[in-house]
């Protein structure tokens, strides 16, 4: 194994622990599964680092890190929605599900016309809100509790920075198809 594996490793561990999130928090061990969350969700940040400073992006890892993304932010949001019952009455879940269902499929796709959507500044936002309300969530449960209307407003933040990347993802995928006279 060279250094160079290393980014895509940390992806496939993260996208194959992040449904212990849930099955953690179901069993009752809330704490354990916040502090899982969090590890998980901070490799995201490791394994992007790791990738640009070694030059190891490779296309497996422009799939396979989105994807790792979209099954901890959904099993983290999920998880702590099951906690948190009528705290964050904010669609979120529902809508960033469609939201990365329709990245995914489209994704997929784009793929044969060779288009891969790089990461976008609201993306990014995206991810990282939704980490952090998921993290507040957690902490809300056990450790610290917030106010309601901090929770309710960061959930909300979530929702539209998750409607802005769909739209800008769905904008760029649009335009590519334009652009190659395909669509």
């Amino acid at each position: 194994m060279t250094v160079y594996h290393i980014p895509n490793i940390i992806s496939f561990t993260r996208l194959i622990f992040s449904p212990l999130v849930f099955l953690l928090t179901y069993g009752g061990y809330t704490l354990e599964a916040g502090l899982v969350f969090v590890l998980l969700a901070l490799s995201d940040a490791l394994d992007g680092f790791l990738a640009r400073i070694l030059n190891a992006q490779t296309p497996l890892g422009k799939f396979i890190d989105p994807l790792a993304d979209k099954a901890l932010l959904l099993s983290g949001l999920a998880s702590a929605m099951f906690l948190l019952k009528g705290l964050t009455d904010v669609p979120l879940f529902e809508v960033l599900l469609l939201r990365d269902i329709t990245l995914v499929v489209g994704s997929l796709l784009l793929k044969r016309y060779n288009f891969v959507p790089e990461p976008s500044l609201w993306g990014k936002a995206t991810t990282f809100s939704v980490a952090l309300l998921v993290a507040v969530l957690y902490l809300h449960n056990t450790l610290f509790p917030f106010r309601e209307t901090f929770v309710r407003s960061l959930a909300l933040l979530c929702l539209v920075l998750t409607i802005i990347s769909w739209a800008d993802y769905t904008i760029k995928s649009v335009r590519f198809l334009h652009e190659r006279g395909l669509g």
